[in-house]
């Protein structure tokens, strides 16, 4: 999936609703992964970012055991 933000997105807010906030750090980091460029961007993109969301199973995948 990919988004376009508006003005006021923040990355972890994004990444947060869709990937669900139990997922954080492993989505966030898919998404990092995923998108050239945007950790440079900061949390807050300017609008008009396009950020590809890697699908829910791949993020899935990058969670680490804790136990």
């Amino acid at each position: 999936m990919t988004i376009v933000t508006v003005e006021g997105d923040a990355l972890d807010e994004i990444v947060a609703l869709h990937y669900g906030a139990d997922a954080l750090s492993a989505a966030l980091a898919a998404v990092l992964a995923a998108n050239a460029g945007l950790a440079g961007l900061g949390n807050n993109p300017p609008a008009g970012t396009r950020i590809d969301l890697p699908d829910r199973t791949a993020v899935a995948r990058r969670r680490p055991a804790l136990w």
